[in-house]
C-alpha cells in the first residue's frame, strides 16, 4: 500500500491458500517479500486466516517466523500475524489474534480499546474452551470434508466450463480461481446466471484495482454439499452457453 510518493506504508500479504486465488506462496516469495520490507523499512502484514486449512503437501513456514529466524525475535520482527478461528470453528463468534513486537501489541490494544472497549467475553471463553478441547479434531475434520469438496469441484469444471478455461489446483483453503475466454464478462454472467439459473459466484474484477479480471470468477467450495456442486457447476455451464 502506498501512502504517497516514495513512501510505502505496509506490506500486506495473505500467503497461504489467498482469497481469491487459493494459491500459497513458497518460502522463496516469502524471502523475497521479507527482503523487499526490509529494503523499503515497512512493516508487513501477514494475514493467514486459512492457513490451518491444508489438504495436500507440506506445510509453509509463517513469514513471521521467517522474519524471527533472521532478525532473532519477535520484538525485532517488522511482520505483524494475523489469525482467525472463523475459518475453522464458527465466523459467528468473529474472535482472532495477532502475533507482533510487544511494542506493536500495545498500541493495538489502544486502538482496540478506543474503538469498541473489547469483544464480547463471553465469545472469548466460548471460543477458548473449544480450542483447548477440541481445536486440532475440528482442525482435523475441517480438511477432511473441505478436501472432498475442493476435490469435487476440481473434477467437475472440466465438464462444466468452455474450452479455453483455466482454474488453479489449490492444495487447501476454501477457493479456486477461474479464468474464462476472454470474451466472457463475468458481471454479466452472474446476472444471467442468478437470475435464470439459480447459482452466484464472485465476479474476479471485483478484487482487480486496475478494472482489470474481467474473464476471471471465484469459486468456493465450502458452504455446498458435493450434491449442490454438481447441480450449481451444471447450471453454470448452462448459464455460459446462453450467454455466448
Amino acid at each position: 500500500m502506498n501512502a504517497g510518493e516514495g513512501s510505502d506504508a505496509f506490506a500486506y500479504v495473505v500467503p497461504d491458500f489467498a482469497n481469491p486465488t487459493g494459491e500459497t506462496l513458497g518460502e522463496t516469495e516469502r524471502r523475497e517479500i521479507l527482503a523487499l520490507a526490509a529494503e523499503r523499512d515497512m512493516p508487513v502484514i501477514e494475514d493467514s486466516p486459512y492457513e490451518m486449512l491444508r489438504f495436500d503437501g507440506i506445510s509453509e513456514l509463517p513469514m513471521q517466523a521467517l522474519d524471527v529466524e533472521d532478525s532473532g525475535s519477535i520484538d525485532a520482527s517488522r511482520v505483524v500475524y494475523c489469525g482467525s478461528f472463523s475459518k475453522v470453528f464458527t465466523p459467528g463468534l468473529r474472535v482472532g489474534w495477532v502475533c507482533a513486537s510487544r511494542e506493536i501489541i500495545s498500541r493495538l490494544t489502544l486502538i482496540k480499546q478506543s474503538s469498541d472497549l473489547n469483544s464480547p467475553a463471553i465469545n472469548q471463553r466460548v471460543m477458548l474452551h473449544l480450542a483447548r478441547m477440541t481445536y486440532d479434531e475440528q482442525v482435523e475434520r475441517a480438511c477432511s470434508i473441505y478436501r472432498q469438496k475442493r476435490d469435487a469441484m476440481l473434477s467437475l469444471l472440466g465438464d462444466a466450463l468452455p474450452a479455453g478455461s483455466r482454474w488453479t489446483r489449490p492444495d487447501g483453503g476454501m477457493f479456486v480461481w477461474v479464468t474464462l475466454p476472454s470474451e466472457i464478462d463475468t458481471r454479466e454472467l452472474l446476472a444471467t446466471a442468478g437470475r435464470d439459473y439459480g447459482v452466484a459466484f464472485v465476479p474476479g474484477g471485483a478484487f482487480h484495482a486496475d478494472g482489470g479480471g474481467v474473464n476471471t470468477l471465484r469459486l468456493s467450495y465450502t458452504l455446498p454439499t458435493v450434491d449442490q456442486i454438481e447441480v450449481g457447476l451444471q447450471r453454470l455451464g448452462q448459464a455460459i452457453s446462453a450467454s455466448s
